[in-house]
């Protein structure tokens, strides 16, 4: 069987063959690219407040030119209103545990409770605010 699919990929004319992606596959990997950054993060900015908290080391200004890098490719990549949804998470949400957190549609003004980066994902496809895929 192996060898019959080996000669029938061998056979076809490559050069005019157009292999195109799925959009459920782009989605899909929309979301976990989307989901890693935003984990990684959150990850970075509590180890940053951990440091500062325990060791009062505060390394902001040694971070700062990375965040400043990290944020213009966010921008550019996702755009800038998923780009401040992101940065409104990861620097408001970790420090209000208890409290209820909600990006709100500008147009509609209907409010979406968010706690998890899958929420954020979901709420600004919903309101679809990501740059075209």
């Amino acid at each position: 069987m192996r060898e019959q699919i080996k000669k029938a990929l061998i056979s076809i004319d490559l050069e005019n063959l157009n292999v195109e992606e799925s959009k459920k596959s782009k989605e899909s990997k929309h979301k976990k690219s989307f989901l890693k950054t935003v984990n990684t993060l959150v990850s970075i900015q509590e180890r940053t407040d951990k440091v500062f908290t325990q060791y009062g080391l505060n390394l902001i200004m040694y971070e700062d030119l990375y965040f400043t890098l990290i944020e213009d490719l966010i921008y550019e990549h996702y755009g800038d209103k998923v780009a401040e949804v992101i940065f409104w998470y990861v620097n408001g949400i970790q420090t209000k545990d208890n409290e209820d957190s909600f990006i709100e549609d500008e147009k509609s003004k209907k409010r979406y409770k968010v706690k998890t980066p899958t929420q954020v994902y979901n709420v600004c496809k919903k309101l679809k605010i990501f740059n075209k895929l």
